[in-house]
């Protein structure tokens, strides 16, 4: 017999005592009790309705009242209402599950995870703009990003549709046109912010270290290593079949795949991964043997998901010959994991740690247990910006092949690379745009102590920028792209110099042009008018 107690009208414990006996109900039966009954005998669950106060310290101190009280059953809390952006962080308190304005099916759903030892966490944020950022210098920012926003989703819907091809190259060009527009407000926000000393905006590039999450959905069957994977790999791959059209505009290598292939490749990585944690888990690897022991297992990782992406029986002609795609891929000069662009080792270092030895997660300066929602959000960009950073850096070589491989063009990348200019345009491109983040970008944020993580979303790819110390990274530069840092540093010191040296610069000019070159002005106007003044006096007479 399992034993809830309930904090709610009595009214409303009826409607969900009638809601746990609908349907087929697996399980030894309930028994709902009262907190006299619950004080001659722990409860195995406590669910508390109430609503969403706007105050939301009270409602945070009398959840994890209960909690520490009826410890160690859960806590179910059930909001009813809307939560204001920037008050409770929810997904920080130690409670097995929060809801708020759940359904029947979900409330019906929760309440034996709950009793197995799971976590859930499903609560609504409404995301709106902070007062201070709609007004002013922000306030017209913001509307003009907005704007290129709502006709760059128009434009992408357009694009869905499979319109005729000149209509698709025109709505193409829009979209290259909107995203240098946007790339150009947000150059011109930050050159102005720096000038006047405005606090910026918050938009869904530019990202911040905890940006507002509009709706979340986490589902814990298990606390363990294990549990974390199945819970952030299940969320992935969602995301994975939606297919982001995006991705064509993001990640250029990754977007040039088919719809297909580049399914395939991103399911397969998070397959290796899993096996990759299993081999991992039962070791006691910790530090710098798990990551070099993560080291040996990339290898293994790139090796499967290409030979897994030709699949096991295609064979395509080559030369006159069918041969197998998997074979070929592998065939090729395998480069060593150190020299593709992947995650750094300090991200994929706390993400192997949670996943491996289920430990607890840095997050802004507070150690959080790994099962927490906030945490749990953390490791899933964590292991999002792997794979995506795996994901472009094989269908880089990919492309590699398919650019001395015609046919392999037609089962592996979009139909609009099947021409040869087109797909070594976006080569070009793709050269140009990692130089460019190589030597500027890479240095820039290195020295700037920020780190770029990529989320995958429902439809797009985002950016979150997170602060942390990268001064080893730093020391470790090669020589070109500390000259880089050295110009910024360099900028930095002079440019305060500089700055006073303009400002009396423009005091002298002002005091020689109102003091010395105005008052001489000065006097000869008024020496030419005396002069016609005698002049006129002299033809009177």
């Amino acid at each position: 017999m399992q034993r809830i107690l309930v904090y709610a009208p009595r009214s409303q414990k009826r409607q969900l005592a009638n809601l746990m006996d609908q349907g087929d109900r697996q399980g030894p039966p309930i028994q709902w009790i009262d907190e006299a009954e619950a004080n001659q005998g722990r409860p195995d669950l406590v669910i508390w309705f109430t609503k969403a106060l706007r105050d939301t310290t009270i409602l945070a101190r009398e959840a994890l009242a209960l909690d520490q009280r009826w410890h160690p059953a859960p806590l179910l809390l059930v909001l009813h209402g809307s939560i204001h952006p920037g008050g409770l962080q929810l997904g920080e308190l130690p409670m097995a599950g929060i809801l708020q304005n759940p359904d029947d099916a979900t409330l019906r759903q929760t309440i034996p995870i709950l009793m197995g030892g799971g976590r859930v966490f499903d609560v609504h944020t409404r995301q709106t703009a902070p007062l201070q950022e709609s007004r002013g210098i922000n306030g017209v920012f913001l509307q003009g990003l907005s704007q290129i926003q709502a006709q760059a989703q128009l434009v992408a819907s357009q694009l869905q549709q499979g319109p005729s091809l000149p209509l698709r190259w025109l709505l193409e060009g829009q979209q290259r046109e909107l995203a240098m527009a946007r790339a150009l407000v947000l150059a011109l926000h930050g050159s102005t912010t720096r000038t006047f000393g405005v606090r910026g905006i918050s938009t869904p590039g530019a990202g911040g270290a905890r940006p507002l999450q509009p709706s979340t959905a986490l589902t814990l069957r298990s606390r363990t290593a294990a549990g974390l994977w199945d819970t952030i790999n299940k969320r992935l791959q969602e995301r994975i079949s939606k297919n982001p059209q995006p991705l064509e505009h993001q990640l250029l290598a990754l977007g040039a795949m088919g719809t297909k292939a580049r399914a395939t490749l991103l399911r397969q990585l998070l397959h290796q991964m899993g096996l990759a944690l299993q081999q991992m888990r039962p070791g006691e690897l910790r530090g710098e043997l798990l990551l070099e022991r993560w080291q040996e297992l990339q290898g293994e990782i790139i090796f499967h998901t290409l030979q897994e992406l030709g699949g096991t029986y295609l064979r395509i002609p080559r030369d006159g010959v069918l041969v197998s795609v998997g074979e070929q891929l592998l065939n090729g000069t395998m480069p060593n994991p150190g020299e593709l662009n992947l995650a750094s080792g300090a991200t994929v270092e706390p993400l192997l740690a949670a996943l491996v030895r289920a430990e607890p997660v840095l997050l802004d300066g507070r150690l959080l247990a790994p099962d927490t929602p906030a945490a749990l959000l953390h490791l899933e960009l964590l292991l999002s910006d792997w794979l995506l950073r795996m994901g472009t850096a094989l269908a880089g070589l990919v492309l590699e092949e398919a650019s001395q491989w015609p046919e392999l063009r037609r089962f592996l990348l979009r139909s609009d690379l099947l021409p040869t200019r087109q797909l070594e345009r976006l080569r070009n491109q793709i050269n140009s745009q990692e130089r460019y983040q190589q030597l500027i970008l890479e240095p820039l944020h290195i020295y700037e102590s920020r780190r770029e993580l990529l989320l995958l979303q429902m439809d797009r790819v985002v950016s979150r920028m997170v602060i942390e110390p990268r001064d080893r990274e730093l020391r470790q530069l090669k020589p070109l792209q500390r000259t880089f840092t050295f110009y910024l540093e360099l900028r930095d010191a002079l440019g305060p110099q500089l700055r006073v040296l303009v400002q009396r610069l423009g005091s002298f000019l002002v005091t020689v042009l109102t003091q010395i070159i105005g008052r001489g002005i000065g006097l000869i106007a008024r020496g030419v008018l005396l002069g016609l003044g005698r002049t006129l006096q002299g033809h009177e007479r």
